[in-house]
């Protein structure tokens, strides 16, 4: 992952290269030249975890590639205590958890399926999602046959995804192949997604590693799979479902259809999103994506002036959060969404649990970043938000959500009193995503501020276009920003003549 400290890279290095063996935070420390509480610090500050979180979960996944890969003559108790576990209750807690079903379900699964297709025929413990066929890969070259568990390797970890299931090819759209090359010392994965009903390819790309390295190249290769075929996979169905009449689609497909209008942050679309994600919850009422990412709408629609009761929107996306929060297993897209409605309904310190439960299932996942940002920003700390904001973005520039991140930057400027550096971040925001004319209930403050008169009434008039009879306590009102923030934002708005 992007900007980790090296004392924490380090960490993970020596972890994956012996999740079983029992080290102590101190010694842990030592090989990293920190201090304990450095170390321990600098885990939860860039990965929201704690070095133990991080080792556990590096074991559970050497326990499910055990149960999946079917070793002869291996239980459960024993993969588990081969991995580092003592106390076979707490793994078995563990494992359900994380992967949605107990260890001996696993082995019922592996046990139930053809023995060649293997991992490639398990489908995800989620609802109403794509399948993905991973297909066995070619090995080109004897040291290709070291990596030859590599396909293995990449469906366990695109197990954990829960916007996609792995499945045999009869029933998948996707399809995901590869091939290792072999020569001398050196080891090439090449891998491609591909649309098998649309007949084209989503996404392609290759990887280089040492034979003496294998695990680790596997587990290079699994893991920036799994990224990327998770945004593939969201990017073209959002494509498959645009234009298609909504009342002939499934759960999934409307949840889909109405992502991108809920991350467009307008009224009309919002509206639109809302009327979709409910019809949606209404087919799937267990499944929480949906119900997660409706209450993000009617929290937007209460902190964007998007309604004449902004309350009422708020407290639906506070009761909405709870709801799915409840239904939610695993999923660390919806974890972030929930924090982000829970964050517009002013409730921090449930938006703060949410997020770190995000983060503790995925270090990378972009939206948990990016949304917990804000969190640092309302609490006035602002070195944080700007961190978090350049993790998200460095994650995924291309993520919808990203041009919060500069809006985010401009906040936590504003709050410390830089307001040419919080004008010139909320114009970037801006230009990022013209939609955001809300954000000049800040931006001209900004200016006024720094003095740019001219700027600051030219922002000022976008603003009262898009809202005629916004009041300055209907801003104070919006977002949980400190007391310091909003008494300068009065100050500019007022010297701008807005009441």
């Amino acid at each position: 992952m992007p900007l980790l400290p090296r004392d924490v890279k380090t960490a993970l290095d020596l972890m994956k290269a012996d999740p079983a063996r029992q080290r102590s935070i101190g010694e842990l420390a030592a090989a990293c030249g920190v201090a304990g509480r450095t170390l321990q610090k600098h885990f939860r500050k860039f990965l929201g975890r704690t070095p133990g979180d991080v080792l556990r979960d590096l074991r559970l996944e050497r326990v499910r590639l055990d149960l999946l890969r079917g070793w002869p003559d291996d239980g459960v108790a024993e993969s588990a205590m081969r991995w580092g576990f003592s106390h076979l209750g707490r793994f078995a807690a563990a494992y359900r958890r994380r992967y949605g079903e107990a260890p001996s379900a696993t082995v019922r699964r592996r046990r139930q399926v053809p023995a060649r297709p293997a991992l490639s025929t398990i489908l995800s413990p989620v609802l109403d999602r794509p399948v993905v066929h991973v297909r066995p890969f070619e090995l080109a070259g004897t040291a290709a046959r070291r990596a030859a568990t590599i396909a293995d390797e990449i469906a366990a970890a695109l197990l954990r995804d829960r916007w996609l299931a792995v499945g045999t090819a009869g029933n998948a759209r996707y399809q995901l192949h590869g091939r290792i090359h072999g020569g001398g010392r050196c080891l090439r994965a090449t891998v491609t997604l591909a649309d098998l009903a649309a007949g084209r390819y989503l996404w392609a790309d290759r990887w280089d590693g040492e034979v003496d390295d294998v695990f680790a190249f596997e587990e290079q290769v699994a893991s920036g799979v799994a990224t990327a075929v998770e945004r593939s996979l969201r990017r073209a169905e959002v494509e498959r479902v645009r234009g298609k009449d909504a009342a002939q689609l499934g759960p999934w497909s409307l949840t889909m259809r109405a992502l991108p209008l809920a991350m467009t942050i307008e009224a009309t679309a919002l509206a639109r999103a809302l009327e979709l994600l409910g019809r949606a919850m209404e087919l799937a009422p267990h499944d929480a994506l949906p119900m997660a990412l409706a209450a993000w709408c009617h929290g937007t629609r209460g902190a964007h002036f998007f309604t004449p009761r902004p309350g009422e929107e708020k407290r639906a996306a506070s009761t909405l959060a709870r709801q799915a929060a409840r239904l939610n297993s695993g999923d660390p897209r919806v974890e972030a969404l929930l924090g982000a409605a829970h964050t517009l309904a002013h409730d921090l310190e449930t938006a703060t649990v949410h997020f770190d439960r995000a983060l503790a299932l995925d270090g990378g996942c972009v939206w948990a970043w990016n949304r917990s940002g804000w969190v640092n920003v309302y609490r006035g700390q602002t070195a944080e938000a700007i961190e978090r904001f350049q993790i998200a973005r460095s994650l995924d520039p291309a993520d919808p959500l990203a041009f919060f991140c500069s809006i985010g930057i401009a906040a936590a400027h504003f709050e410390i009193g830089r307001y040419d550096e919080a004008a010139q971040w909320f114009a970037h925001g801006i230009a990022e995503h013209p939609q955001a004319v809300w954000s000049n209930r800040f931006r001209a403050p900004a200016l006024a501020l720094a003095g740019r008169r001219e700027e600051a009434r030219q922002s000022y008039v976008e603003l009262v276009r898009a809202y005629p009879e916004l009041t300055i306590a209907e801003i104070r009102s919006a977002l949980p920003h400190t007391p310091r923030f909003y008494d300068r934002a009065a100050e500019g708005l007022a010297s701008l003549g807005m009441r």
